[in-house]
């Protein structure tokens, strides 16, 4: 999430995509070698380091390591979904079959989550700004 662009705000929109990766030096080589990305590491809280990619001074993407208590997860990219209230979100999607692999939690300095698999096993995340961040 960025204060670099103007994010559309309406729920419902996907707003960002983040690399979540085991080696995030060697990412940041390969996206840059693919896409001419650079990398910008920003101290979110004591222990959290993200990254931004940029292209052209526009902020495109993100990046995490995985982390031990992200459990046995690979490699991969998550987009999330601009929402004005998770719980009841997480609720419809429940109803409507998904499962919920994370449910709202809040994030130290980018709003509040939650993870969700649709009935045929997509991934995505929900996501409502604190206020502190925007997704873009």
């Amino acid at each position: 999430m960025s204060e670099t662009n103007s994010p559309d705000s309406t729920p419902g929109v996907y707003c960002w995509n983040e690399l979540v990766t085991s080696d995030v030096e060697a990412s940041k080589t390969f996206y840059n070698n693919l896409f001419g990305w650079t990398a910008d590491a920003v101290l979110m809280s004591p222990g959290f380091e993200y990254t931004m990619f940029k292209l052209g001074g526009k902020t495109v993407a993100g990046m995490i390591e995985i982390r031990p208590d992200m459990g046995t997860i690979k490699p991969h990219w998550i987009s999330y979904v601009n929402s004005n209230n998770i719980a009841a979100d997480v609720a419809k999607a429940r109803a409507a079959g998904a499962t919920i692999l994370r449910d709202e939690f809040k994030t130290p300095s980018a709003g509040t989550l939650a993870i969700i698999q649709d009935p045929q096993g997509a991934v995505f995340a929900l996501w409502k700004n604190s206020g502190e961040a925007s997704c873009a």
